[in-house]
């Protein structure tokens, strides 16, 4: 439970600050000053941006955003960092108040320096939640009352038997987790770089081990953090049970996709680059996740299809032991045509093409006599599936289609015969009568015409 007590002393104390320190007449007008003093650094800075911007592009090694983030960043604290250094010089030399600008001072100097690091490393959100929390250390430390914060978030604290978790404690793991999963995440790729040049592991086993790294890595900044902050691990070790109901129920379709992402990386069925088949899908996988496998179609499209589908379904990998893949085309012609040409025009449509493999050989069957054409079948082979079925055959169809027509070759379409009984003599003569019947209903133009 909260320290009420100490909340209420806490914020006396800050109030008699405020009574002491703030509301006094010189120190008012100080602050008055400073208002006017960070008005002309907002006049003076759109000035001066456009001169400091042409100086900053003559130094070389300053990229345009390291260019943009130092004028943005950095220019309106430094002009109001030399305003206040002038007010400084003069209220020394008069004898005025130094309260405020010396605050604000030290502040915008720290604020200056840490912002300037910070520029100059890797713009992720690890890097601007330690640069807040170090300026904020350093504003405590300014403004002397480091002390005192820290004992208020150590008072403001829950405990149940023999847990306690204060304020400050959560702090001290969230700066400390940041710092170690920065380190573990840069320690991880430095790995994955080195295991992704070698030639020795097939690409399965590569993605097996980065992700084992990058679990191993989180896993260890996340205990070390908690034994950093003086919290006993086993503790938690009612999370334990908590945490197996959880994913015995909640989340199962997880934990399945999770598992069945490892057993696709340790049978290897499945790589990055295999062009693959599944559910009406046809493409060559991207990568391979924890919960999914992309799949990037022929169309650009890039389908994200859960690993546990590539366990329970039926895939199609059209690269498993090799990348070649046959290819038949089925192909009728007319009965009256010469076989014998047909044959030689369907191998020669397959001659001068370069995703065509020369071994194993291209073949021309004759499949059997239909109902309306002599089938054949072109069967050939490819090496790069992962470029698209449908357009080589396209292409050999149409070399077909022009041989055909050049040698007068039919393709048939399929061609139907009808028989009609001759009709029993009862229903003829019914026929003739209706036949009758209707024409001498039937009239002329003359009897719709008006009688004179």
């Amino acid at each position: 439970m909260f320290d009420t007590q100490q909340l209420v002393l806490y914020w006396q104390q800050i109030t008699a600050w405020f009574i002491e320190n703030v509301f006094v007449v010189v120190n008012l007008i100080e602050l008055a000053i400073l208002v006017v003093l960070y008005i002309l650094s907002l006049i003076f800075y759109k000035k001066l941006r456009g001169s400091v911007n042409k100086l900053l592009k003559k130094i070389s090694g300053i990229s345009p955003l390291k260019r943009r983030k130092l004028i943005k960043n950095l220019l309106k604290p430094l002009i109001f960092l030399f305003l206040i250094g002038i007010y400084y010089i003069v209220a020394m030399s008069l004898n005025g108040s130094l309260f405020f600008s010396s605050i604000v001072g030290n502040l915008l100097t720290a604020w200056s320096v840490i912002k300037l690091v910070s520029i100059f490393l890797p713009g992720t959100i690890f890097v601007r939640i330690i640069s807040f929390f170090a300026w904020a250390m350093a504003a405590l430390k300014i403004l002397t009352i480091y002390d005192e914060a820290v004992n208020l978030l150590d008072s403001l604290a829950f405990q149940s038997g023999n847990l306690r978790i204060s304020l400050l404690l959560v702090v001290k793991a969230a700066i400390l987790f940041t710092v170690f999963l920065w380190l573990a995440g840069k320690v991880s790729d430095l790995l994955e770089k080195r295991i992704e040049t070698s030639n020795s592991l097939t690409p399965s086993i590569k993605v097996l081990i980065n992700k084992f790294l990058k679990f191993s890595f989180f896993t260890l900044a996340l205990l070390i953090t908690l034994s950093s902050v003086g919290i006993d691990i086993t503790t938690f070790a009612f999370l334990g049970g908590a945490i197996g109901v959880g994913l015995g129920f909640g989340l199962q379709k997880i934990v399945s996709n999770f598992i069945s992402g490892i057993i696709i990386l340790l049978d290897k069925s499945i790589k990055p680059g295999d062009v693959v088949e599944i559910s009406q899908v046809y493409g060559w996988i991207k990568s391979l996740d924890t919960r999914f496998v992309s799949v990037v179609t022929r169309a650009g499209k890039e389908y994200l299809i859960p690993n546990e589908d590539f366990i329970t379904k039926q895939v199609i990998n059209w690269s498993y032991s090799d990348e070649l893949v046959r290819v038949d085309i089925p192909v009728g012609v007319s009965y009256g045509s010469d076989l014998r040409l047909v044959e030689r025009l369907l191998e020669k449509a397959l001659t001068e093409k370069e995703r065509i493999v020369n071994s194993p050989e291209a073949s021309c069957l004759l499949k059997g006599f239909g109902e309306s054409s002599v089938d054949f079948e072109l069967r050939f082979w490819i090496k790069d599936p992962r470029n698209g079925i449908a357009n080589v055959r396209s292409e050999i169809l149409f070399n077909v289609w022009d041989l055909f027509q050049e040698h007068d070759i039919e393709i048939p379409f399929p061609q139907r015969d009808f028989h009609l009984k001759s009709m029993p003599s009862e229903q003829l003569s019914g026929f003739n009568n209706y036949s009758s019947l209707s024409s001498e209903a039937a009239t002329t133009d003359e009897d719709f015409k008006p009688k004179k």
